[in-house]
């Protein structure tokens, strides 16, 4: 069942009945709020019929996975946005689905949240206030879906530091399999930054844009300056990451290079020694060296000292 909730001002509190009770007296009551978060989609559905919205845009806020965005309709307004419910970035499951459908008088809220501190605080504050309006509403939950990535951005300052000293001390495939997933995830979260700080920069620069009709151009910049920051942390992590597994690749590389090199040496030094023991090997009779008394011992000085003059070589080009 879906209550609409309003306040009454000669009880001084706020209020439920039922969405079946939706009439234009209770409409005066402003402002309503509309919690679809648990309705059936038949119930999304007698909603949208009954306060005449928009065939598209019912489609958009009804949807549970939809990029941030923002519509606008003759007396409704949408606005999807997507908060950060994981504890940490070492792995994503989903987004917080924020879908606000919103007029001068009404709110319709949809929240998807699988963290239940934030879903909680992805509630209007029902409060007997002088800011208690709609308006408020979309800028406390506008505010708080911001938040819900600062703090974990914050945190993860300081476990990138720690997390970038022991590459430098000791690195290994664990902690690069650890900077992979932390670079995935991010990745995600700067796609969805990116789309709700381009709603706010539109609403800012664009003439006549809905959203400018709502909030003033102060509220504008504070949201698209919050989401910008926010955009531009995870830039700047990503980067850092992205030097992190270069750099962890180059030493990798280097250290694979001096193996090979070493291999490359004794190889150098071994193939005319193997060359010289292939010819003496074959078991020719007519070979004049089988006659020699010290051939065998001579063989042996020969391929001493071609081993220690390659090593001497070696030694004087710095290759070791």
């Amino acid at each position: 069942m879906i209550y609409i909730h309003y306040f009454d001002p000669e009880l001084t509190t706020w209020q439920q009945r039922q969405v079946t009770q939706l009439t234009n007296e209770l409409r005066l009551s402003a402002p309503l709020w509309l919690d679809l978060s648990e309705a059936s989609s038949d119930e999304e559905q007698q909603v949208m019929q009954m306060l005449a919205i928009a065939p598209t845009i019912a489609e958009d806020f009804t949807r549970q996975r939809h990029p941030p965005k923002f519509e606008a309709q003759a007396d409704f307004s949408l606005l999807i946005l997507r908060g950060y419910a994981d504890a940490d970035f070492t792995e994503f499951t989903r987004s917080a689905q924020v879908n606000l459908l919103f007029s001068r008088d009404i709110l319709i809220s949809k929240v998807l949240c699988h963290e239940p501190q934030l879903a909680v605080l992805l509630k209007p504050q029902l409060s007997t206030g002088i800011n208690n309006t709609v308006l408020e509403w979309v800028k406390q939950l506008t505010l708080t879906v911001s938040g819900s990535y600062l703090g974990k951005l914050l945190s993860f300052e300081d476990e990138l530091s720690e997390l970038e000293d022991h590459m430098l001390r000791n690195g290994d495939d664990e902690l690069m399999a650890s900077m992979m997933r932390y670079r995935s995830v991010l990745r995600k979260v700067n796609r969805n930054l990116a789309y709700q700080k381009d709603i706010f920069a539109d609403a800012m620069y664009e003439v006549q844009h809905p959203l400018s009709g709502h909030f003033t151009n102060t509220d504008l910049r504070d949201f698209y300056e919050k989401f910008e920051r926010l955009h531009s942390m995870t830039d700047m992590y990503y980067d850092q990451l992205s030097d992190l597994v270069h750099g962890y690749m180059s030493t990798t590389s280097h250290q694979i290079n001096e193996r090979m090199k070493v291999l490359t040496m004794v190889s150098t030094i071994f193939i005319p020694l193997t060359f010289l023991a292939g010819v003496y090997g074959m078991n020719f009779h007519n070979m004049p060296e089988l006659s020699f008394a010290n051939g065998y011992f001579i063989t042996l000085v020969i391929m001493l000292f071609i081993g220690l003059g390659s090593l001497a070589w070696f030694k004087f080009k710095n290759w070791w």
